[in-house]
């Protein structure tokens, strides 16, 4: 499980695109914490886990498909998946984002996605 999110070579490309270096000598939960603390954001957990499962569906395709990995078929499905999931979290907190539209962290919230799923 380690080499095939962390240390494998596309694994560790795929991270390095979203500028998240990984320690390959260090422990699977340290480097989640390097993750977390790299990003900076509240929703990291949701960034980590559809990058993990974006590597995932990379390592399917190529095993039932014969589709070879590659980094930007991973940002495509990267970016579809995560304008779902806030799509959905826009229509739960709403009124908290209506309230702190002025606040920096929802205008980082908002260019990021703007930036991925355009």
């Amino acid at each position: 499980m380690e080499h095939l999110f962390l240390k494998c070579d596309f694994a560790q490309a795929f991270w390095l695109s979203l500028n998240l270096s990984v320690d390959t000598e260090v422990e699977p939960f340290v480097t989640l914490e390097c993750f977390k603390q790299q990003l900076g954001v509240p929703f990291y957990m949701e960034i980590i886990i559809l990058m993990s499962w974006s590597i995932w569906v990379a390592r399917n395709d190529h095993t039932f498909q014969g589709i070879l990995p590659s980094i930007s078929n991973c940002w495509v499905f990267f970016k579809k998946e995560f304008a779902l999931v806030i799509h959905r979290a826009k229509k739960k907190y709403f009124p908290f984002y209506r309230r702190m539209a002025r606040a920096p962290i929802v205008i980082f919230c908002i260019f990021f996605v703007s930036f991925f799923v355009s």
